[in-house]
């Protein structure tokens, strides 16, 4: 038994650092966008499929909702977020062995929102977005690594919850 117990231990400890070194990646890839994007914008791909990396500093949340709002309603909402994003690490963690998938897909979201407050708090309340998928006329918003961890956790929980109605419907 404490083999075991030592080894989820070390599991624990081994996904907590895979977080910090997420965020860290994260930010060095933001403050290299913040160096090199300035003044300068790159397209990738082809005709029709590309990818523009661009700088965009965003004062709100997704697609800028919330950018007009005042700034002490914006402190709320960043410290209402930042417990939040605590809770779920914690949940996350502390649930990682009975519950994987879910962890995973919480504990992603988390990450991605931590790093984005992260930004808010040294970057005067905006998030550093970057990049821009393009299909044709078609197009996101300006997003990061950050955004793309959650709406992967986002796109897991979403999937899962299908198809456990899918198995239960059959």
């Amino acid at each position: 038994m404490e083999i075991s117990m030592k080894r989820s231990t070390w599991t624990l400890w081994a996904i907590a650092g895979a977080g910090l070194a997420f965020v860290a990646v994260d930010q060095l890839i933001k403050l290299a966008a913040l160096a090199q994007l300035a003044t300068i914008s790159y397209r990738l791909g082809t005709a029709s499929l590309w990818m523009d990396v661009v700088l965009s500093l965003n004062p709100g949340a997704f697609l800028s909702i919330g950018q007009d709002l005042p700034p002490t309603v914006k402190s709320v909402i960043f410290l209402c977020a930042l417990a939040a994003v605590a809770g779920v690490i914690y949940w996350a963690l502390s649930r990682w062995k009975q519950s994987p998938g879910r962890s995973s897909a919480l504990y992603l979201i988390a990450l991605g929102g931590g790093s984005n407050l992260i930004d808010r708090f040294f970057r005067d309340g905006h998030v550093v977005d970057y990049l821009v998928l393009n299909l044709g006329s078609l197009h996101t918003g300006v997003f990061n690594l950050a955004d793309v961890a959650i709406m992967a956790g986002v796109a897991y929980l979403a999937l899962s919850g299908f198809s456990k109605e899918q198995k239960a419907l059959a």
